[in-house]
């Protein structure tokens, strides 16, 4: 129990935490030749961000593909286990209806037993009555367990299945971030809060 109170309350205290972002300073140089040099990284930048999307939506439309077939096997094997679900519930229907009717006739012979043993307090009708007693409680422990329903698959839980294998984020800033310095100038990081800021 205590540890799911320290559970319950990290996890509150998770949800309230401050959120923030970086956001970075450029300060260019002063010096000659620093927006030559620094160019040839923002074309880097550029032509990464490109590869990136391309590689990205590339991705995605496999994932798209990927996700179809996927999903048109599980519905294969979800139409199977279906039927075969409908089968066994048939046959659960069947068997529990005749356990209800065995069960109400063991108890009515019960009741009467019960009630003759109680009157006459002969051996026949006290044995009776805890042999019915015994087989009442065996049938209890035997309950029937109903068959279980497949879960139908869904289309669009597949796909961003298959989606979050795509990266969109390629670390191009970082790169143009080593680059910028390496020409000479600076970067300042700024640690902003945008949720749950008091």
């Amino acid at each position: 129990m205590y540890k799911i109170m320290l559970f319950v309350i990290a996890f509150f205290l998770v949800g309230c935490a401050p959120k923030y972002v970086v956001k970075n300073q450029y300060i260019p140089s002063q010096n000659d030749g620093f927006l030559q040099c620094v160019s040839i990284y923002e074309d880097e930048k550029k032509i990464c961000e490109q590869n990136c999307r391309d590689d990205y939506q590339l991705c995605l439309d496999a994932a798209y593909s990927r996700a179809e077939d996927v999903y048109a096997s599980e519905l294969n094997k979800y139409n199977a286990d279906y039927s075969k679900y409908l089968f066994e519930l048939k046959f659960f229907k069947i068997r529990k209806y005749k356990f209800k009717k065995k069960y109400e006739s063991l108890q009515r012979d019960y009741k009467y037993f019960a009630k003759e043993c109680n009157k006459k307090k002969q051996g026949f009708t006290c044995k009776r009555k805890n042999e019915l007693l015994y087989s009442m409680k065996n049938m209890k422990k035997n309950i029937l367990i109903r068959p279980r329903m497949p879960q139908k698959p869904f289309f669009n839980t597949i796909l961003k299945s298959q989606q979050s294998f795509c990266v969109s984020n390629c670390s191009c800033s970082k790169n143009f971030d080593i680059g910028y310095k390496n020409c000479g100038g600076q970067i300042i990081s700024h640690k902003y809060c945008i949720e749950n800021c008091d």
